[in-house]
């Protein structure tokens, strides 16, 4: 039993819808950026449906529908993957790397997005206030939310009462974010020119400059004590002229909900964006299997196990906000000052799933996540480092793009293999014009 729950609705909170956001760089070969236009044989990119531009011109990013089942999500990523690589011109590719590829030393490779007009003043104003090479960083961003049958076994049957699941696991992610930056954390240098000459800058490799002060951000920090608390500190900003627009909030987990920031107060939140993962070079599709399992774990651990939303939740988070920061800016192959802390909730976590039937192996995940903590050379800005020991970082990660690229071009269509082959490839054009994937199926 949990939180009152049998092991049954137990696993109905498990067992909660998940999508995923990759964002990925159009570059070429050698690793800078691309300077094509955007893809003429994908359909306009303010009508597409899953996949778009985000800040910047060459920013591509891949939006999949929420599924209950991690291996869906990740079939649909995988497929948007394919469509939008056999898009790219043949000197293209996707840049495997959060932090950008080696840029021009005044930044004119970088072009702001001309989506549609106003997000392109939004992206112009961004610009004028904000280090415009800080907006040319990628990520993965997981949306987690609870099924009709997870309320129900929560008995959350009004706005009010899921709220205060969702802020509990909001709050949860940001006083573990630390442990996700350590896992998954894959940014340990930046490429030429990302830093300005005089600007201070890492010494030396580290886990995760996107993950540290060094990376994107504008200092904003949300208030998670309520839902009411959330949008009041986001409008005021706003306000004070220190957001330019609600959407201007970087915090790590945004509440989503209704098609404005007020109607989170109304309506109540929907699902919780996290956003702090970095891209994993040495997965095709950015993020693998056993991240997206770890954090749907975390995400139902916390909305079981979490406190009550309280006013001093966000000093929590500040704290564990510079807890994070340290981790952060750890050498990457050095173990993490909070490996014991790190371990004992990877083994509340296995103990919170014993017994319960689920769609994943939840032990095996737990497993290779205890590995990480005690092995620091199984992480992933480890590893990069270790594979750029002579070659150096540009060159490696243009190789693991290329072998990458390759490889997603040359497999069947995902979700479609047992199609031949004319048919899979009307499905990649269909893909491409941006007909959904129940369209495709029916």
């Amino acid at each position: 039993m949990t939180n009152g729950l049998t092991t049954d609705g137990v696993a109905q909170v498990v067992k909660g819808t998940v999508g995923i956001e990759v964002e990925m760089h159009r570059a070429t070969k050698t690793g800078q950026l691309s300077q094509y236009a955007y893809p003429t044989s994908l359909a306009d990119q303010r009508q597409h449906h899953f996949i778009k531009n985000d800040f910047l011109q060459t920013q591509s990013e891949l939006i999949t529908p929420a599924t209950v089942s991690t291996q869906q999500t990740l079939t649909y990523l995988g497929a948007y993957q394919q469509a939008l690589r056999s898009a790219l011109q043949p000197e293209e590719l996707l840049w495997p790397y959060s932090m950008p590829p080696q840029l021009r030393g005044d930044h004119s490779d970088i072009e702001i997005a001309q989506t549609d007009i106003d997000s392109y003043y939004y992206r112009l104003k961004v610009a004028a206030q904000r280090k415009i090479e800080r907006t040319a960083e990628t990520g993965v961003h997981v949306n987690l939310g609870l099924t009709y049958h997870g309320l129900a076994a929560l008995q959350a049957d009004t706005p009010a009462a899921s709220n205060r699941y969702y802020l509990s696991a909001a709050a949860g992610f940001y006083r573990y974010r630390w442990l996700l930056t350590y896992l998954f954390g894959a940014t340990p240098l930046a490429m030429p020119h990302y830093f300005e000459a005089e600007e201070p800058a890492p010494k030396q490799a580290v886990r995760s400059i996107r993950n540290s002060h060094f990376g994107f951000g504008n200092g904003i920090p949300g208030h998670y004590a309520s839902v009411q608390a959330y949008v009041d500190q986001i409008t005021q900003s706003v306000a004070n002229g220190d957001l330019i627009a609600p959407r201007e909030f970087y915090g790590i987990v945004r509440l989503k909900g209704g098609t404005t920031l007020t109607d989170l107060v109304t309506q109540g939140i929907a699902y919780i964006e996290l956003r702090t993962l970095d891209l994993d070079p040495f997965e095709p599709l950015g993020i693998s299997e056993d991240a997206v399992n770890w954090v749907r774990l975390m995400f139902a651990y916390f909305v079981l196990k979490g406190d009550e939303p309280c006013d001093a939740v966000d000093a929590e988070i500040a704290a564990a906000e510079l807890k994070n920061e340290q981790v952060a800016l750890e050498a990457p192959d050095q173990p993490t000052a909070f490996m014991n802390e790190g371990l004992a909730l990877v083994d509340a976590v296995c103990d919170f799933c014993e017994g319960i039937t689920l769609p994943f192996n939840v032990m095996t995940t737990c497993q290779r996540m205890r590995e990480r903590l005690l092995n620091p050379a199984l992480t992933p800005s480890a590893r990069l480092m270790t594979l750029a020991n002579g070659t150096g970082m540009q060159e490696t990660l243009a190789n693991l793009a290329q072998a990458t690229h390759r490889d997603l071009l040359q497999r069947p269509l995902i979700g479609f293999e047992s199609a031949d082959k004319a048919a899979q490839l009307d499905e990649l054009a269909a893909l491409r014009a941006g007909h959904s994937w129940d369209e495709m199926t029916q």
